[in-house]
């Protein structure tokens, strides 16, 4: 028995038709792209991101990043970037946070570099 296929109508505008053209001109792309090689090494990398995730999700750097990029005080300075010489350097290093958040640095730095020899 043949099954019988049943046409759906479907009310469909211009740009409706652009947006489904966009999609399946991606759809050819990536069949065409994508390979064996090329789904290893998407692998591989997904493979490490999760493990930095899983690994900052151990620790409290997350949540203190995610509080510092939501400081108001940042968007000022993204929006007005203040010049900063050498003397101004030295001048903000007598601010506790500066100091508090140039200790972070530097711990992670020490860790990637310890990291790096191993």
């Amino acid at each position: 028995m043949e099954k019988e296929k049943e046409a759906i109508a479907l009310d469909l505008d211009p740009s409706d038709y652009d947006a489904l053209v966009e999609v399946l001109t991606v759809v050819r792309f990536l069949r065409d792209y994508m390979n064996d090689q090329m789904l290893h090494d998407i692998s591989e990398i997904m493979c490490v991101l999760f493990k930095l995730t899983d690994a900052m999700a151990g620790t409290d750097l997350i949540d203190i990043m995610g509080r510092g990029l939501q400081d108001p005080e940042l968007d000022k300075a993204l929006l007005n970037p203040p010049e900063l010489g050498t003397w101004g350097l030295i001048g903000a290093m007598k601010d506790e946070e500066v100091r508090k958040g140039m200790g972070i640095m530097m711990a992670l730095l020490k860790a990637i570099g310890k990291a790096s020899t191993a």
